[in-house]
């Protein structure tokens, strides 16, 4: 069975360019963000990205040592998870020492020193 649609010109005018439109505007699909960072380049600039800032010196030592979270693949190349890497460096950092706690250890060391007198 065969349907017949009936439209104006002007509708179907205006259904050709919007098809029309969409084809032009047609872009190519965005590859996926990946979750893994090849080599410590990428690690370290990554982290510089985000508000860590580490030298790469320091980021080689770490990785060496086994502090900094990685993987190797095929027993060389370095393989950083983005997950892992902005955990291990929240853990690192430190809070901000309010007013209240600096007083009091500076009484303590005052009071220490007056102890030794």
């Amino acid at each position: 069975m065969n349907s017949v649609i009936v439209t104006t010109p002007e509708q179907l005018t205006a259904i050709i360019e919007n098809a029309v439109n969409k084809i032009l505007k047609c872009e190519k699909p965005k590859e996926p963000e990946r979750d893994n960072l090849s080599g410590t380049k990428e690690a370290v600039q990554f982290l510089n990205q985000n508000g860590y800032e580490i030298s790469s010196s320091l980021f080689t030592k770490q990785t060496a040592k086994g502090v900094i979270p990685c993987k190797r693949f095929h027993n060389r190349r370095l393989i950083f998870s983005k997950r892992e890497l902005l955990n291990w460096a929240e853990s690192k950092c430190v809070p901000v020492r309010n007013d209240e706690e600096i007083v009091l250890a500076l009484a303590k060391s005052a009071n220490r020193k007056l102890a030794r007198r």
